[in-house]
């Protein structure tokens, strides 16, 4: 008697109404529509529920499965980083109560900057394994910061149309606490973030570099690209997708883009150079906004990525390629004013 009973009170409350859930409030449906109403609102809901902005899920990236660098390059540990980063940059405070990077933000906009600069020592505090992380593989990491701290700025609650003042937004490490000697820079510091002072001897002119190519293929007039450049390959198409042949192809520069390059040659400070010993110098690779940061005879502190470089001049002299070794640049302060 008694399941029968349940049956029909579950007769009864389906022939006249069922409840469904959207969103936040509830709402009454007809029986003949409940159906396809509910499995409506359902999907929505775990759409919503899936997004990664409206519920972040915290993800440990911590227990790597694979080498660092391939680890990092995976879309999910990409995903924790940008949401890592930007949660930093949203709510670090001054013991002032000051949003320290929300500020800088807003300065950075105000003067028409494209630099943001990230206190190492208070990345390390906030998020050890990003500020770990940094210098074990700065060229990746400082990628993902990039896209970061542009897509922070960009945002409808800061600076939509920034991009048509600075294109790019690059983050600049600072105050990395282990200083080094240009003499002391070996092949265990390649590849990582380091930091070294000296004195500015020599500065090229600005020239153009190539960072997004495009070819026309010269067989059936075809234009491929972007292919991204970088410091270590030249990235160049091998197979046309239109008429399936090998080229040739040619730049096509009106739909390249180029940008700044210089460089300057970084000698050990005097006081550095231990007695007998010629002091050493080291190539340093500066792009975009860091042209023109220091000149000759300026005592400066270069925070960038020790790497490495084909030697075409020494090699030209040699039986066997020559790899040199040079500085890209990420920061660079004059000494006197470093902090």
């Amino acid at each position: 008697g008694l399941r029968r009973h349940m049956r029909l009170s579950l007769h009864e409350e389906r022939g006249n109404s069922c409840l469904a859930w959207h969103s936040d409030l509830l709402t009454f449906v007809d029986a003949g529509s409940s159906m396809k109403a509910v499995q409506a609102n359902s999907s929505r809901l775990n759409t919503r529920s899936s997004s990664p902005e409206s519920c972040p899920q915290e993800i440990n990236i911590e227990i790597m499965r694979c080498p660092l660098r391939d680890w990092i390059t995976q879309t999910n540990t990409r995903t924790e980083i940008k949401r890592r980063f930007r949660n930093f940059l949203l709510t670090y405070e001054s013991p002032k109560g000051v949003y320290v990077y929300l500020e800088q933000i807003k300065q950075m906009c105000a003067n028409n900057l494209a630099s943001l600069k990230v206190s190492y020592p208070q990345l390390s505090a906030a998020v050890p394994i990003l500020a770990m992380w940094t210098t074990d593989v700065p060229r990746e990491v400082l990628e993902i910061f990039d896209e970061v701290a542009a897509e922070l700025v960009l945002s409808s609650e800061h600076f939509p149309s920034y991009k048509n003042i600075m294109p790019e937004v690059h983050v600049r490490i600072v105050d990395l606490p282990i200083l080094d000697s240009i003499q002391v820079l070996r092949r265990i510091h390649q590849n990582k973030l380091v930091r070294a002072c000296g004195v500015v001897t020599r500065r090229s002119g600005t020239y153009p570099q190539l960072k997004l190519a495009k070819f026309t293929c010269l067989s059936c007039q075809a234009l491929l690209g972007p292919f991204i450049q970088s410091s270590e390959e030249e990235a160049t198409p091998s197979l046309c997708p239109f008429c399936r042949s090998n080229g040739p192809f040619h730049l096509h520069h009106e739909e390249s883009h180029f940008r700044n390059y210089q460089r300057i040659a970084l000698q050990e400070l005097p006081g550095a150079v231990p007695p007998g010993h010629v002091p050493r110098t080291k190539e340093v690779v500066l792009l975009d906004d860091l042209i023109d940061v220091a000149r000759p005879g300026e005592e400066v502190d270069v925070t960038g990525i020790f790497t490495h470089c084909y030697d075409m001049e020494t090699t030209g002299h040699s039986t066997l390629p020559v790899i040199a070794t040079i500085l890209e640049g990420n920061h660079v302060a004059k000494c006197d004013l470093a902090t």
